[in-house]
This record gives structure tokens, C-alpha cells and sequence, in this order.
């Protein structure tokens, strides 16, 4: 949704995905499944990534489902020509419904009341909408409970215009080895078979989330959703020991300006830092307004010319400030690293999370419509 204005940014500001790595890490969670279809998420432009080229790419490599979050979502995904069943993920409101149908979007139904009502506007349609149920096992977000999922059964058996095509759950703690994980997938199968019992074909079951597909097996059933894994991320940084995923984005700027300042000289707003000695400043057209969060400033750094230079003074809306030393190196149109790899460092999206205070997931989905994102193909 937010790449509507990338062909008018002209900024040395961009966000560069490596299509390879996006492969290579479809390809690495596709050789765990030999049973399971997959289901990648592109919800939030594909966290960041862009969501149209990542949804090609996955058309192209045969993903068996996408899910977004937002009807609007699934709806750029049509109108850029991808034909992959999608699913939305969320509760919709009543008026959504119609947009969903009418662009071959695959809705959840979290209620019986919202089976009836996708039926009563399905039915005006002259067609049929294709649903997944979501049961509740713990997550406590959306969802009837698994202990009362018999209240979808005459609302199904009353809804000849809803094909029930799949049902699903979602893990709260599967990025952890605990014990609730087994006691949802219990509660899950268990819904499942009160379906059956009841006459009705499950469809695809599905409840595993990337943490799941990744450290527990048992939870894959007929289909895994996989999300911040495809673009080679774990929410559970142990795992990232393993190495087997890529990351597929890096994120770069260049030098705008540079001056040499006095020692004792304020720099930013509020003149949160002053120099200490004689010293020389670069200036970088990166800032709060494109992702590069405040709290990312104090103890941030970045790379240019393979040296590592901290970050210096508040971050500003548009622009930040890095203080090269007496003796660093930088010039106009250099090359900065924010996230990415040099010859000797590297910094990570782990390290920005760390920074801020916050995750993976926060610090992608906040990279803003204002970055540039360039597609790349290191295998061509």
C-alpha cells in the first residue's frame, strides 16, 4: 500500500531487497514441508519489503496462498495482476465484505454472525465467498472460543452462498518452548473435530506462524502461514544462530554534507550533544519520518567506508547528523550503511530493535513510503 509514490522519489535514501535471498529463504522453509502448503504474508507492503514485487516473486515460485491484513491490501495485490488465493486476516467490518468478494479475496469469519452476514451479501452478490473460521485456543484476540464452536454449525448448515474452505488459529507463544504451545494445538484439533463430527469438511487446517513452522512440527497440518521468516528474520534471536535464512533487505543513504566543528559546539535540536574536541560532522537525508526512530540515535552508528562512526545529537524528522572524528573520512555522496554489511561490520535490524526498544516487526513495518525500495537479483 505504500508504494504509490516510489517512482518520484529521487533521494539516495532507498531500502535495496535482494530477490535471491527471498527465494533462496521460500525455497529453505518449502524443503521443511513435505506435506504442507504455504501461506506467506504480505500484509503491511509485505512488512516493508513492497508487497506487489514480493507477491510476484511468490507467484512465481508457486506459494500456495498470501495473507494481508486489510482488504485494500488484498485489492493492490488484484489490481497488480497476482491471482494466488488471498486471505484477509482480520475481522472486517460489515462493509468491506462486498470488496472482498468482489475481488476474490477469501475472508475470515471469526463469528457465526459474520458467516451469516458474508452469506446475506454473497447472496446479492449471485455468487460464493470462500471463508476461514478462526477459533480462539488462547490468543484471545479474535476469533469464537474453542469451547463454543458449535455455534457455527447452523449458521454454516443456514449459508449456502459461504464455501468453508479452511480453519485456523493463531500461537501466542510459539517463539518459546512452553507448554502452552501443546495445549492450543490440542484445543485446535479439537475444534477441528467437532467439525467433522458435525458433518462439515474442515478444509485446510492451519496454525503454525514462522516460530512454529520453524521449531515445532507437529503444529504444520495442511498449511503453514509464514511471515517475518520468508524475509529472513526470527522473532526468537537464538535461532538466527542457525544462519540458514538470509535477510533481504539493506538499508542505505549517502553523505548530503560535512563541515568541521569546534570543540564545545552544540549540535541538533536542544543541543542534546556537544563536541568534546575538534571534530568533523557528516550530515545524512535519513530521519524520524522515514523509520529511523529517535531512540535509534543514542548508541546508533553507521558504516561508511568500512569504518563504523556513531550517530550524534536527535535525530531529526528528515535528517541526522554523524561525527566523523578529526581524522575520519567521508565525503558528499558517500555511501552510508544503516542496515547491511561492509567488508569489516556489519549492523542488523536486531540491532536498531535492540536500540529502540521495540522488534523486528516495528522497525521494518515503520520504514516509510518516503524510502525508495530497489529490487536486486544477486544470483543474475
Amino acid at each position: 500500500m505504500n508504494t504509490i509514490h516510489q517512482e518520484l522519489l529521487t533521494r539516495p535514501t532507498v531500502v535495496q531487497i535482494d530477490m535471491a535471498s527471498l527465494r533462496h529463504n521460500f525455497k529453505t522453509i518449502k524443503s521443511l514441508l513435505p506435506h504442507s502448503k504455504i501461506l506467506c504474508i504480505v500484509k503491511g507492503n509485505a512488512y516493508g519489503h513492497g508487497a506487489v514485487a514480493v507477491a510476484r516473486c511468490l507467484e512465481d515460485l508457486n506459494a500456495d496462498y498470501l495473507g494481508v491484513a486489510l482488504p485494500e491490501e488484498g485489492v493492490e495485490l488484484r489490481q497488480a495482476g497476482i491471482t494466488l488465493p488471498i486471505l484477509v486476516l482480520s475481522a472486517i467490518a460489515e462493509q468491506q465484505i462486498k470488496l472482498c468478494i468482489e475481488h476474490n479475496l477469501t475472508l475470515t469469519a471469526p463469528s457465526d454472525d459474520r458467516v451469516r452476514m458474508i452469506n446475506h451479501i454473497a447472496q446479492q452478490l449471485n455468487t460464493t465467498a470462500r471463508i476461514h473460521i478462526n477459533i480462539d485456543t488462547g490468543m484471545s484476540r479474535i476469533g469464537v472460543h474453542y469451547t463454543r464452536v458449535e455455534k457455527f454449525f447452523p449458521a454454516l448448515r443456514e449459508s449456502p452462498y459461504v464455501h468453508l474452505e479452511g480453519i485456523y488459529s493463531h500461537f501466542s507463544s510459539s517463539d518459546e518452548e512452553t507448554e502452552h504451545n501443546g495445549i492450543q494445538l490440542e484445543r485446535f484439533l479439537g475444534a477441528c473435530e467437532k467439525f467433522n463430527n458435525a458433518g462439515f469438511n474442515c478444509g485446510i487446517k492451519h496454525m503454525a506462524n514462522s516460530a512454529a513452522t520453524l521449531s515445532h512440527k507437529e503444529s504444520h497440518l495442511d498449511m503453514v502461514r509464514v511471515g517475518l521468516s520468508l524475509y529472513g528474520y526470527y522473532i526468537n534471536q537464538s535461532l538466527a544462530e542457525k544462519n540458514f535464512l538470509k535477510p533481504i533487505l539493506s538499508w542505505k543513504t549517502k553523505v548530503s554534507y560535512f563541515k568541521s566543528l569546534a570543540r564545545g559546539t552544540g549540535i541538533g535540536y536542544s543541543q542534546s550533544y556537544v563536541t568534546t574536541e575538534d571534530t568533523r560532522i557528516a550530515t545524512l537525508t535519513v530521519g524520524y519520518a522515514d523509520g529511523y526512530q529517535k531512540a535509534m540515535g543514542e548508541g546508533g552508528s553507521v558504516i561508511i567506508r568500512d569504518r563504523r562512526y556513531p550517530i550524534v545529537g536527535n535525530i531529526c524528522m528528515d535528517q541526522m547528523m554523524i561525527d566523523l572524528g578529526i581524522n575520519g573520512e567521508a565525503y558528499v555522496d558517500d555511501e552510508v550503511l544503516l542496515v547491511g554489511s561492509s567488508q569489516s561490520h556489519c549492523i542488523s535490524l536486531y540491532d536498531l530493535a535492540d536500540l529502540s526498544g521495540t522488534s523486528v516487526y516495528e522497525v521494518l513495518c515503520r520504514i516509510s513510503y518516503r524510502v525508495r525500495r530497489e529490487y536486486m537479483d544477486t544470483d543474475k
